[in-house]
């Protein structure tokens, strides 16, 4: 097999086989890499440009990877390349050599009428438009004579745009100056067309805050972002399943774009850079929003198509483990469930299906689907099934005639993601390698895909965990209704996800969706948990960030797996403090690897390494793990008619359950600091322990009046306390004014 891709699989990282750089400029030399794997596959390439064809060996390799330099070119040329062995060759990739052209003075061209045309260089023309709210279009003059328009739109009383002594543009309100765009460069391919824009704002804000659900920092300032949904098993860093192209600052103003194309973002000191990709005269927009932060998280989330509301019954406790693949793993968790007193709403089922279709139910493990799903609800938990949006490629078995059968109609039919040329599409590498992806934005292939999955709703499944979703890597696909490259990468989990929804909406199902991925419009398709992180103290601090930095993206319901997801299972500290937390977040809920996972510690397939409670009492020799985690489960139940009732004053208002203080208190210089602490809806401020061995921890508490949940102290706010948590509790203060 032959593998090549023109862009990096995760961001600012190298996966070996790809194309370096992925969009070249005139006097930066080339190099295209493929991976092979079988050993006596020695790859040539067919290099085309110019009308010539020529045949290359490869300049080195390791590992299995071939790397063929091609040098640099001085002026605008397209490149075409195909790998090749004596029995297989890869598609024709073709790369343009670009050139940049960066701008960094504007004029009033005599004939404007006032100052309402600014010319910024011979080729871009910025005008301003005059009404409340004030839009700056510019369009790129090409050669081809086409004009693209470009648009700067600003919400806010008062925002005043003008021309910039030292820049493009300036943009001030209330007398003080915002922004100031100091220069543009816009990348050229070899028509002439503009096909990559790099902003660089100069800026007075000291923070920055959205972009995301980040694992790494609250604040962005000094981070930077991809802007393209990623797929990261465990510490992910500073990379992200669910991007937004949106964020605010503490000065008032804040930025987004509709666009699903990657928006890169690097923050540095009083500095904004925003760079993307746009398909040659394709229209983009930059968006400003003025105002309070919590006005300009609304104003987003409402221009992203609102808020969407959960059921009440996903504010309860989750129980999930992949070990559960048959009936008696699920007749022990009803079980305990019972004998514990340990009270419950919702099960995941992950290993239900064939492993396979993921349609069809493992009947030789779940020989009656409708018994098992009765018992569940009898029980009185809502079931939810695992899913994935693939059409399985089979490595590890035979893939069976339904799978088989499924494939033959999907592709026949068109039913799945194509690339340009009409070929299939497969996942390119990672999890899934070289499966299929249903093309969900085609109304057909949806209506065929659900078909199959009917006779779930049937017999009372009510929800799904569409889990992935990252996996469309290719430059060249073509969704069915025209989108395109890296904006498809980005806008296909958000497609994923609502086709499901819609699938529950359609058989009135007061269902719910659990995702890991999405991108802008997350809030449409609630609810989204934090995917894969280790059992580890760094990561339980990880799982707070993210969930601060999603609620400041617009994602309204979160959720994190409680003591990490993977690896050997959590130390009791550990356990509990996550527990806590979890308790007073949106969403409460554990889950664990499949057994004798990637970061099981060795214990092989035959070691239970659920994250029930039960189970850690047992394996820690614990009992009083059991008991703390059980009323913590009971705590949430007392929990439930606040829950529901922020649910949706919040699902209304287009705020996050769990809010960053900046929210409500946008003139404390303190709260936009804060970065260890939340309001869960509108009257609980959330202290959560993420360090191991300690018995207090300092609290800001905002200014009014607080009263401690534990012990009814009442305390002024608008300084810093110290509050005792011992093992089993957690600093939580009510707002009584």
């Amino acid at each position: 097999m032959l593998k090549h891709t023109e862009t990096q699989l995760v961001p600012f990282e190298d996966c070996g086989f790809a194309r370096y750089p992925e969009l070249p400029l005139t006097g930066e030399p080339v190099t295209v890499r493929c991976k092979v794997y079988e050993p006596d596959d020695v790859p040539l390439l067919r290099v085309t440009e110019n009308g010539k064809t020529k045949v290359l060996q490869a300049d080195e390799h390791e590992n299995g990877c071939y790397a063929f330099h091609l040098g640099s070119r001085e002026t605008p040329a397209r490149v075409a390349y195909q790998f090749f062995t004596g029995t297989e060759e890869t598609p024709v990739y073709t790369f343009d050599v670009h050139t940049a052209r960066t701008l960094t003075q504007a004029r009033v061209p005599e004939a404007s009428g006032g100052g309402r045309e600014l010319l910024a260089g011979e080729d871009l023309l910025i005008t301003v438009d005059p009404g409340e709210q004030a839009g700056l279009r510019y369009r790129q003059l090409c050669s081809a004579g086409a004009s693209v328009p470009g648009t700067f739109s600003f919400t806010g009383d008062g925002c005043a745009v003008s021309s910039a002594e030292d820049g493009l543009l300036s943009v001030s309100r209330g007398g003080e100056t915002l922004l100031t765009l100091t220069s543009l460069t816009v990348l050229r391919d070899s028509e002439d067309r503009i096909v990559k824009i790099t902003e660089n704002w100069k800026t007075t804000n000291r923070h920055v805050l959205g972009t995301g659900e980040r694992f790494h920092r609250v604040d962005q300032a000094g981070s930077h972002t991809s802007g393209s949904v990623t797929e990261r098993f465990t510490r992910q860093g500073d990379q992200t399943y669910l991007p937004v192209p949106f964020f605010m600052t503490e000065k008032g103003w804040g930025w987004y774009t509709p666009e699903a194309e990657p928006a890169a973002c690097a923050f540095g000191e009083s500095t904004f850079t925003l760079t993307r990709e746009t398909e040659p005269f394709a229209p983009w927009s930059d968006r400003f929003l003025f105002g309070e932060p919590r006005d300009m998280l609304a104003g987003f989330l409402r221009a992203s198509g609102g808020c969407a509301l959960p059921p009440e019954w996903a504010f309860g406790v989750w129980i999930s483990g992949n070990g559960w693949n048959c009936d008696a793993e699920v007749d022990e968790q009803l079980r305990q469930l019972k004998e514990n007193d340990y009270p419950a709403s919702v099960m995941v089922l992950e290993q239900w299906s064939d492993e396979r279709t993921f349609h069809i139910w493992n009947k030789d493990r779940f020989p009656a689907p409708e018994a098992t799903v009765a018992r569940i609800r009898e029980a009185g938990l809502h079931p939810v099934l695992w899913q994935i949006p693939v059409i399985k490629y089979e490595w590890d078995g035979e893939p069976g005639p339904e799978l088989q059968l499924d494939e033959a109609e999907a592709v026949a039919k068109g039913y799945v993601v194509q690339r340009e040329d009409g070929t299939p599409y497969r996942v390119t590498e990672r999890w899934f390698h070289n499966s299929l992806l249903p093309d969900f934005s085609d109304p057909d292939a949806a209506a065929w895909w659900f078909g199959k999955r009917q006779h779930l709703l049937d017999i009372g499944i009510e929800g799904f965990k569409t889990d992935g979703g990252e996996f469309l890597f290719d430059r060249r696909v073509r969704l069915h209704d025209g989108t395109t490259g890296p904006a498809a990468h980005n806008r296909y989990p958000m497609l994923y996800e609502k086709a499901y929804a819609d699938f529950l909406k359609r058989n009135n199902v007061n269902g719910v969706i659990f995702s890991r991925a999405g991108y802008t419009g997350a809030q449409t398709v609630p609810i989204h948990w934090a995917g894969d992180q280790v059992s580890e103290w760094s990561e339980l601090r990880a799982q707070l960030t993210a969930g601060i930095t999603a609620g400041l993206s617009g994602v309204i319901f979160w959720s994190f797996d409680i003591g990490g997801f993977a690896g050997p299972i959590p130390e009791p500290e550990l356990y509990l403090r996550a527990t806590a937390m979890a308790c007073f977040c949106p969403v409460m809920q554990w889950h664990s690897e499949p057994r004798g996972g990637q970061f099981s510690g060795g214990m092989g397939e035959g070691y239970n390494n659920d994250r029930s409670p039960w189970n850690l009492a047992e394996k820690w020799h614990d009992p009083k793990l059991l008991e703390i985690s059980t009323g913590f489960a009971r705590l949430r139940e007392t929990l439930r008619p606040y829950l529901w009732r922020e649910a949706r004053r919040c699902a209304a208002g287009c705020r996050p359950m769990m809010a960053h203080l900046c929210l409500d208190w946008p003139d404390d210089p303190r709260a936009w600091c804060t970065d260890d602490e939340y309001m869960l809806g509108h009257d609980l401020l959330v202290a959560p322990v993420t360090e191991k061995g300690v018995s207090e921890r300092t609290v800001w508490l905002p200014r009014g009046e607080w009263e401690a949940w534990s012990t009814g102290d009442r305390y002024t706010g608008g300084r810093e306390i110290t509050a005792a948590c011992p093992i089993g509790s957690i600093p939580v203060f009510r707002k009584v004014k």
